[in-house]
C-alpha cells in the first residue's frame, strides 16, 4: 500500500539534493582513497601492522569523540550562515589542505605524516554530523528518501572516479590522487560557500535548543532516547544492520581468497559488484522509501541482504558470488536511501543536529564492533568460512528489531515545511512522544 505522504503538495528540492550531493561526493572520494593509499605511506615507517592499524584507527577514534558532540554543539549554533552551514564551510578547508598535504608530510616523517592524519581526521568529524543535519534544514520530510538516494549515488561516483584515477596517477607521482582530491573538496567547498544556505529559524526553534547550548552531551542522550523508548530499539537495529556490511567491508577478500583459493585482488571483484549495484539502485531506493514507506522498504533491503548471505555460503565459486553481490548491493541500497530520514525524524529539525550525531555514532561503533566480533570468531574456529552465516544473524537481528517497531515509525510527517521547519506535527504515539508522522 503506498505511503500516504506521497500526495503532499510540495515539490522536489532538486537544488537542495544537487548541493547536499556535493557533499557525498567528498565522502565517497576522500574515504577509500585514505584507505587505500595511507597504510602504504606509514609502512615506510612503522614496521609493525599493529601499529599501522593503531594509525589508521585514529579517525575512528575521533569519530566517536567528536562527531555526536559537534553534531548536537550545531542544534544550538547561532549565525547568519544558520546551524549547521558554518560548521561545514569552515571544516572543508581543513579537509582539502590536510589531504593534499599528506604525501609532502609523509617526506618529512612520521610525526609530520600523523599530524597531517589528525587534521584531516578531525576536520571531516567536524562536518560531518551537521552536513546529515542539513538534510533535514533544506529538504522537506516527504522528499528526504529521494534526496538521500541522491547522496548514495553521489558518493558512488566519488569513490568510483577516485579509485579509477589514482592508480594511473600513482604511477607517475604517489602525490598526484591525495592533491586530485583535494581539489575535488576545494571544488565543493567553493561552490557551497556561494549557494548553500540555511532557511532563517524562528524562535520557538531557539528555545527548543537552550539545552543543547548548556550540554551538548545531554542533546545527545535526549537523542538516543526519544520516541518514548522506541529510539534505542530503532538504533541497535541501526547498530546490527551497520555491523554486518562493515565486516563484509573488512574481511570478505580475505574470505573469498582463502574459500575460493584466488588472489586478493581477484576477490575485490565483489567490492565492484556490490559498488555498481549500489549505484543502480540508490535513487530507486529512495523513491520506494517515498511511495511504500521506509521502515517497509528498509526491511525489503535487510531480508534481501540476509537471503543473499544464505545464497552466497552456497556458492561454489567466486564468479558466482559475485552475481549474487549484485543482489546483496541492490538491498543494501534500500536500508541506505531510508535509515538516516527515518533517524531525522525522531525529533524537530532544531534536534537534526543530535540525531544525526548519534546515528553517525552508532556507524562508528558498528564499525568497531562488526569486524572485532567476526575475527574473535574466525580466529576461535581457525577458518573464515563462516562469514556470511555470522553476517545473516546480524541482519536476522536486525530485521527483528525493526519489526518490533510500529509501523509508522520514521516516516514522512504529513505537513512538513519546504524549508524544514516544524509545522505542527501530530504525534504517532503516545504523550511526550518525539516522533512524528
Amino acid at each position: 500500500m503506498p505511503n500516504p505522504t506521497r500526495d503532499a503538495p510540495m515539490s522536489m528540492p532538486w537544488a537542495a539534493s544537487l548541493l547536499l550531493g556535493g557533499g557525498s561526493l567528498v565522502i565517497g572520494a576522500v574515504s577509500p582513497l585514505y584507505d587505500s593509499y595511507v597504510p602504504p605511506l606509514l609502512q615506510r615507517h612503522l614496521s609493525s601492522s599493529t601499529w599501522i592499524g593503531a594509525a589508521m584507527g585514529i579517525d575512528n577514534v575521533l569519530a566517536l569523540c567528536l562527531v555526536p558532540i559537534i553534531g548536537a554543539l550545531s542544534d544550538s549554533t547561532r549565525s547568519r550562515l544558520g546551524r549547521r552551514v558554518p560548521f561545514v564551510l569552515a571544516a572543508l578547508p581543513f579537509t582539502a589542505v590536510a589531504l593534499a598535504a599528506i604525501p609532502f608530510a609523509e617526506r618529512l616523517g612520521l610525526v609530520a605524516l600523523l599530524a597531517a592524519m589528525i587534521v584531516l581526521d578531525v576536520a571531516m568529524a567536524i562536518w560531518r554530523a551537521p552536513f546529515t543535519a542539513l538534510l533535514a534544514e533544506l529538504v522537506p520530510s516527504v522528499h528526504r528518501s529521494k534526496t538521500e538516494g541522491i547522496l548514495g549515488v553521489a558518493m558512488c561516483i566519488g569513490a568510483m572516479l577516485m579509485l579509477g584515477s589514482a592508480r594511473s596517477l600513482a604511477a607517475h607521482d604517489a602525490a598526484l590522487p591525495f592533491v586530485l582530491a583535494a581539489g575535488v573538496v576545494a571544488g565543493v567547498w567553493v561552490v557551497h560557500s556561494f549557494l548553500l544556505r540555511e532557511p532563517r529559524h524562528d524562535d520557538d526553534s531557539e528555545m527548543l535548543t537552550t539545552r543543547a547550548a548548556i550540554a551538548p552531551v545531554r542533546g545527545l542522550r535526549e537523542a538516543f532516547t526519544s520516541g518514548s523508548g522506541r529510539a534505542p530499539l530503532f538504533f541497535v537495529a541501526c547498530l546490527l544492520f551497520q555491523m554486518a556490511f562493515q565486516s563484509f567491508s573488512s574481511w570478505f577478500t580475505l574470505h573469498g581468497s582463502e574459500r575460493f583459493h584466488t588472489s586478493v585482488a581477484d576477490a575485490s571483484l565483489g567490492f565492484i559488484a556490490v559498488a555498481v549495484s549500489t549505484l543502480v539502485g540508490s535513487v530507486p531506493a529512495g523513491w520506494l522509501g517515498a511511495r511504500y514507506g521506509r521502515r517497509r522498504m528498509s526491511l525489503v533491503g535487510i531480508a534481501g541482504m540476509a537471503i543473499a548471505c544464505v545464497i552466497l555460503n552456497a556458492v561454489p565459486s567466486l564468479s558466482a558470488a559475485v552475481v549474487v553481490l549484485l543482489l546483496f548491493g541492490l538491498s543494501w541500497s534500500l536500508p541506505v536511501a531510508n535509515l538516516p530520514p527515518m533517524a531525522l525524524e525522531l525529533g524537530t529539525v532544531a534536534r537534526a543536529g543530535s540525531l544525526a550525531g548519534a546515528f553517525l555514532l552508532v556507524q562508528s561503533v558498528a564499525g568497531i564492533l562488526g569486524p572485532a566480533i567476526v575475527g574473535v570468531w574466525f580466529d576461535a574456529t581457525g577458518s573464515k568460512r563462516a562469514l556470511f552465516v555470522l553476517l545473516a544473524l546480524f541482519l536476522g537481528g536486525a530485521f527483528a528489531l525493526f519489526m518490533m517497531l510500529a509501523p509508522g515509525f520514521g516516516e514522512a510527517r504529513a505537513r512538513a515545511s519546504a524549508f524544514g521547519e516544524a509545522p505542527s506535527p501530530r504525534p504517532l504515539l503516545a504523550d511526550g512522544d518525539d516522533v512524528y508522522a
